[in-house]
This record gives structure tokens, C-alpha cells and sequence, in this order.
């Protein structure tokens, strides 16, 4: 007898494999259900339809309809600003010619750094009103509308004082976006701003106009506040009314450490855009209006208590300017310009700025108790280096004359004066009068005040003739500071002495 395995056939072999297999699967199965809770679906009832109907909200859903009317109509004239610099920088040396002390001229590379902006299409020709501080001091500028397109962009002109910039675009199909009065914006009024906030483009922002006549340091005109959110790459973007026209171009953001939005967003006024805008397209330059009126520092102010007037006080005016010509004198209160008030000098100077060089315009002014009405005609503003060559020419006037016995006393010790010079009436303002500074010492009280060549026409109201007038005057100053009326430059003007 001959033992050995049994041997299954192939089929029944693979049936048994498979028998075994689906009874572990099910054994599997069954000890997982054993071992976890069993699962009971959860109870949901969704919201049947909306709470409200249209009926209850129709001016809020009418609203919202119009809102997205509005947006799609300012969107496609509204344009995203590449503008690319070229930045030359050496290349880093080979450590390898260091080592072996051999010599090379030192290689240049070229970067180019881009910085982005926005704009707003405001000709069938395809011209683009933006900021001029997105597009300064680059080698090209580059725009795509909202549809996709894009093309290179020509710089028409541009001017620092508005902060305006002008380009064009050739090739494509645009669509131009309307300017506003910006003279009958009320603070208040709803407002959309749209632009490329961190390169984001089509971004729409809606607020209010917070506020009018907002003035910032170095520019000609004022600004709207306005709490839309506005954010780097805004600038050169349109603020919107809700009749879809341009009211003003965003321009700057309160400052902070992030440089982000904090609800504080400034846009330039339409008018002043298209003032600059149309002047830039046929003169290639904005002229601005001339007065000739200065005002008074901060700490002159203070003394004064200028913060109580309703105007403009005139602390100097200019030789030979609009101002002077037309009567203007110093210590007037400029109260109004033509049909409009005059609140303070920055509105004064916004003004100024905003009309037609050649144009005459009635000055409202009060003088002391009397209210006069003088006339001016506007002219553009003297070229950067006109009141320089005033200033050298008062420096460098005659200075001979009898100096005084000592350099004065109290908080002018230190102050030399002596007579006015016989011909430098040339130099000095209209029937000036008063003794002339010939030297300031170091560290006493006038230091950085008064300059040589500076006239003193008044110590505290008095009136200075002559160098004795000035010494008796200066004996009785009292307190811990004295206000001086001078001419400067051509300029009659005040100014405040402080003990140190």
C-alpha cells in the first residue's frame, strides 16, 4: 500500500481559496460592527425659502441690483499700471579672482523692479488718467484692461504738484468713464473706488466721503477723505459716484506701519484731475495760479491766535506779485476768492491753484474792522529759482553802514544791526523802513531766525526807525519771547524770537 497527500483537482482547489476568503471578509465585517457604536444618520431640516420676500426688501434688492449695474459699467474703463524701472548693479565678484589677486573691470547687471498701480480711461483715444507717483522715474509703463487685453502705455505728461499723471494706449478698444463735479460732492455721499489693490485687479471697495478740503503736505490741491477701502496699488484708480462718474483719483492711504488700509483713504478732487488732465494734453505742463502771499509758521500762528479766524491770515507778500499789485498787505485776512470762502490758507492755496493763469478774481478782505474788496489777476507760479535769485540778491546787497554800539540786549542780544544802506531800497518791499541785521551770533536767542540782511521793521507792534529806535526797543522786551515784523526776500513777513 503506498501512502501519500491527497491531492485536490485545480478547480476545487480555487473554490475552497475563494471559500476561505469571503469567510474572513465576513468575519471581518461582523467583528467591526461588534466592536464600534452603531451609526444613526442625523436629523437635518433645511430652511424652506427665503424669510423675507421681495416685498419686504424691495429697496434693499434694488439696491444690491443697482450696485452691480454700477460696477459693471466702471470696471471695464478702469485699467491695472505695470511700470517698470531698470536698476544697473554690479555683479558679485568670482571668489576665484580674489584669491589669485587678478584684476577685472567690474561688470554691470541689469534688474529691472516693477511696481503696480491703477488708472482710469477717460478718452475714446485711449487716454488714462492716473497718479504721477505711479509712474515716476520708470523706463515703461505697461496697462491691462479688465477684458484681458494689454498693452504698453505712453507717458503724455505729468506733474508733481497734483499728483497727476496722463498716458495713452493705441490698439485697443476702450471705454472712457465720464468726469463728475466734484465741486458738489457733499461729505456723506456713498462712493465706490475700484483699482488693483496688491496686484488684485477689479477690486471694488465701497464707502462714503468722509470729509472735504483735507490738505496734505506738498501739494497744490486738497483731498476727499473717504472711509472705501483703498490699498497699495489703488493709487491712479477712479472713486465713483453712484451715477458712474469719476468724482476723484485715489491717491494715498493714512500712513501706518503696514501701509495697509485703516480706513483712512484720500482722493484727489475731479476737477483738479481734469484741470491738470487737460492742461497736460495741450500744454504738455500744468500751470499753477500765483498769488504771493505767505503764511505764518506754526509757532508765529500760536502766538498770534490764528486758530480762531475764519480766513486767511497774510503773513508777507511777495514784491511785485498779483498780491502786492492788487493792494493786499500784510496782516489782511483773506476771507473769500471770487464766489468761494476762504476757511484757512489751505484753502486759500487750493484755490489759488486751481484757476486759469490770466484770470482775474475778486479778493475778499478783512483789514482790522474795514472789509475791502480788492482785485488780483492770477499768474503762474514763478519758476523754482526766482525766489533764490531774490533771496541772493537781498544777501548780497550793500552792508555798509554805521554798525550798532552792541548787539542789542534781552532775547535780541547777539543781533547786530545797523542803518539801511542808501540804495538797497531796491531789495526791500515798498516804503521799507526799520534797521537792518548785519550779523547774528552763534547760540543766542535769534539764532536760526533772523539772517543778515534781514530788515526789522517792528519789535512787538513798535515801529523801528533807526538804530536807536531798535536799542531802546530792545531794552524793554520782557517775558520769554518777541515778535518781529521783517522783509526778507522782497517780503514783508513775521516771525517770533524765543529764549532758549
Amino acid at each position: 500500500m503506498t501512502h501519500g497527500r491527497i491531492r485536490l483537482p485545480p478547480m476545487r482547489r480555487f473554490i475552497l481559496f475563494v471559500a476561505v476568503v469571503a469567510i474572513c471578509v465576513f468575519g471581518l465585517y461582523r467583528w467591526t460592527e461588534q466592536e464600534g457604536p452603531e451609526r444613526v444618520p442625523e436629523a437635518f431640516t433645511p430652511a424652506q425659502g427665503p424669510k423675507l420676500n421681495y416685498d419686504d426688501v424691495h429697496v434693499l434688492e434694488d439696491m444690491d441690483s443697482e450696485y452691480t449695474k454700477l460696477v459693471q459699467v466702471v470696471v471695464p474703463s478702469v485699467v491695472s499700471i505695470t511700470a517698470t524701472k531698470r536698476i544697473e548693479t554690479p555683479e558679485v565678484q568670482d571668489p576665484f579672482e580674489l584669491f589669485f589677486g587678478r584684476r577685472f573691470r567690474q561688470r554691470q547687471r541689469t534688474e529691472e523692479v516693477s511696481s503696480l498701480g491703477s488708472g482710469v480711461i477717460v478718452s475714446s483715444e485711449g487716454h488714462i488718467v492716473t497718479n504721477q507717483h505711479v509712474v515716476a522715474d520708470v523706463d515703461e509703463v505697461s496697462v491691462r484692461l479688465s477684458n484681458g487685453q494689454e498693452a504698453p502705455a505712453q507717458i503724455i505728461g505729468a506733474d508733481t504738484a497734483t499728483d497727476i499723471a496722463v498716458l495713452k494706449v493705441s490698439g485697443l478698444k476702450v471705454t472712457p468713464l465720464p468726469f463728475g463735479d466734484s465741486d458738489q460732492v457733499k461729505v456723506g455721499q456713498r462712493v465706490i473706488a475700484v483699482g488693483n489693490p496688491f496686484g488684485f485687479d477689479e477690486t471694488v471697495t465701497q464707502g462714503i466721503i468722509s470729509a472735504k478740503g483735507r490738505a496734505m503736505e506738498d501739494s497744490a490741491n486738497d483731498f476727499f477723505q473717504t472711509d472705501a477701502a483703498i490699498n497699495p496699488g489703488n493709487s491712479g484708480g477712479p472713486l465713483v459716484n453712484l451715477r458712474g462718474e469719476i468724482i476723484g483719483i485715489n491717491s494715498s492711504i493714512y500712513g501706518s506701519d503696514s501701509g495697509s488700509w485703516q480706513g483712512l483713504g484720500f482722493a484727489i478732487p475731479a476737477n483738479t484731475a481734469r484741470r491738470a488732465l487737460e492742461a497736460i494734453i495741450k500744454l504738455g505742463r500744468v500751470p499753477h495760479g500765483y498769488l504771493g502771499v505767505m503764511m505764518p509758521d506754526q509757532e508765529l500762528a500760536e502766538r498770534m491766535g490764528l486758530g480762531q479766524i475764519d480766513g486767511a491770515y497774510v503773513n508777507g507778500v511777495t514784491r511785485d506779485s498779483p498780491a502786492e499789485k492788487a493792494g493786499i498787505r500784510q496782516g489782511d485776512i483773506i476771507t473769500s476768492l471770487g464766489e468761494h470762502p476762504v476757511h484757512n490758507f489751505n484753502d486759500l492755496r487750493s484755490q489759488v491753484a486751481g484757476i486759469d493763469t490770466g484770470t482775474k478774481v475778486a479778493i475778499g478782505v478783512q483789514r482790522g474792522t474795514e472789509k475791502v474788496t480788492l482785485t488780483a489777476q492770477i499768474v503762474e507760479q514763478p519758476a523754482d529759482g526766482a525766489g533764490k535769485r531774490e533771496a541772493e540778491a537781498s544777501v548780497n546787497g550793500p552792508t555798509s553802514g554805521e554798525p550798532a554800539d552792541d548787539a542789542g540786549v534781552g532775547l535780541l542780544a547777539g543781533v547786530h544791526v545797523v542803518e539801511i544802506p542808501p540804495g538797497h531800497e531796491q531789495y526791500l518791499p515798498p516804503n521799507a523802513h526799520g534797521v537792518m541785521v548785519s550779523g547774528v551770533d552763534e547760540n543766542c536767542p535769534a539764532t536760526g531766525t533772523l539772517q543778515r540782511s534781514d530788515v526789522i521793521e517792528k519789535i512787538d507792534n513798535l515801529p523801528i526807525h533807526s538804530v536807536s529806535e531798535y536799542q531802546q526797543a530792545a531794552s524793554q522786551i520782557g517775558g520769554q519771547e518777541v515778535l518781529l515784523s521783517i522783509c526778507r526776500d522782497r517780503r514783508r513777513s513775521s516771525t517770533v524770537v524765543t529764549a532758549q
